[in-house]
């Protein structure tokens, strides 16, 4: 029997993920992964044993990809509000590279009501964790303050999540003015004359 290699499996992944990318789960067939993959159907089950257990693969996979990208991203600048920017970056240019993640991630959740696995769980920890260090940092140095580092991290992930899935056109400096809108206030100041 042949041993399994990480290079197959990795092809095999980037071939669901293409797949996941243009069809919904119900869509996608182990033969069709296969083919996509350029492997035989029999190697394929070798290394998965059914879609789902694939598809749990895949997700652990972006997921592990996710966290390194954002931490990397997150460490390079000084202050907390280019920290934030780069996070938001990062996330924006990861969830629009893989479009096809939300989807696995929201059947995810689903499934992990019946007690499955539930692999992004370690992303969304390290998100709203980082989030939390972000804005603490930004307030230990006296840059902004966040009343309630936890909620409001929830609520930047969870705008994000909709500017990702449903906003704007993409342009430079995007991540930088939905900061700046966030930690500001998107309302802006009135001058008093209800302009």
């Amino acid at each position: 029997m042949r041993t399994k290699t990480p290079q197959y499996s990795e092809k095999m992944l980037e071939a669901a993920g293409r797949l996941f990318g243009t069809r919904r789960f119900h869509e996608v067939r182990m033969e069709d992964v296969a083919s996509e993959a350029e492997v035989s159907k029999g190697t394929l089950y070798r290394y998965f044993r059914d879609k789902n257990e694939m598809y749990l693969a895949l997700l652990a996979r972006a997921s592990r990809q996710f966290v390194g990208e954002l931490q990397d991203r997150a460490a390079v600048p000084r202050t907390a509000r280019g920290r934030l920017v780069a996070m938001v970056e990062a996330i924006i240019e990861f969830f629009d590279s893989q479009p096809h993640l939300f989807d696995l991630i929201q059947r995810a959740e689903i499934r992990r009501e019946l007690g499955e696995a539930f692999p992004w769980q370690e992303a969304r920890d390290v998100t709203l964790r980082l989030a939390q260090e972000v804005f603490e940092q930004g307030q230990d140095e006296g840059e902004f303050v966040i009343r309630q580092p936890e909620l409001a991290a929830l609520m930047l992930l969870g705008g994000l999540r909709a500017v990702i899935r449903f906003g704007p056109p993409r342009h430079a400096g995007l991540a930088r003015d939905l900061v700046n809108d966030f930690l500001e206030g998107a309302a802006g100041r009135s001058n008093g004359d209800g302009r």
